[in-house]
């Protein structure tokens, strides 16, 4: 453990455990007669307080050019209607209703519930749609296999430009 020393409270603690652990199982096996660690103590880990990103930080990040569209309106969605990303990700054209700024998503439970969104979501939406009527409202950045394996689901397509509705793994 002395190669730990000056190391963070948290990497200290978490080696600790395993070397607590592995003693553990080694006194049940009768292979060790004392605990070596017994005289080490767990460190206190600094408080990281609240985890909330202020506010001026997330609008510098919604209204930089340096992203693509897409990831500002994801971001911007998400943060406003405080969905989680799987009902915003699984998003179709047809659930908007841009007028109320509002959408229809299917929550965890599977009951139909409405989002709302404010001013500068409303005013990048239609940027993002750029006239599609129907088909998924985040789409990929490439078109979408035609067929075998990997192919999606019809609905999971955009009609007009072929790419695929845009994943969690690739939205993370």
């Amino acid at each position: 453990m002395a190669d730990w020393d000056t190391a963070a409270p948290a990497t200290w603690n978490r080696h600790l455990s395993a070397l607590i652990s592995f003693t553990t199982w080694a006194q049940r096996q009768d292979l060790l007669a004392t605990n070596p660690a017994r005289h080490l103590q767990r460190r206190k880990t600094a408080r990281r307080g609240d985890r909330a990103i202020p506010y001026t930080r997330l609008e510098a990040l919604f209204t930089d050019d340096r992203h693509p569209l897409r990831e500002r309106v994801l971001w911007r969605l998400l943060y406003e209607t405080a969905a989680r990303a799987e009902e915003i990700l699984s998003l179709n054209v047809e659930d908007l209703d841009l007028e109320f700024r509002r959408a229809r998503v299917v929550s965890k439970g599977g009951a139909i519930e409405y989002v709302h969104w404010a001013t500068a979501t409303a005013r990048q939406l239609p940027r993002l749609l750029q006239g599609r009527q129907a088909g998924p409202v985040f789409l990929a950045d490439r078109r979408a296999p035609a067929s075998g394996p990997r192919g999606p689901a019809a609905d999971d397509i955009c009609p007009l430009t072929g790419y695929g509705r845009l994943s969690y793994p690739r939205a993370e």
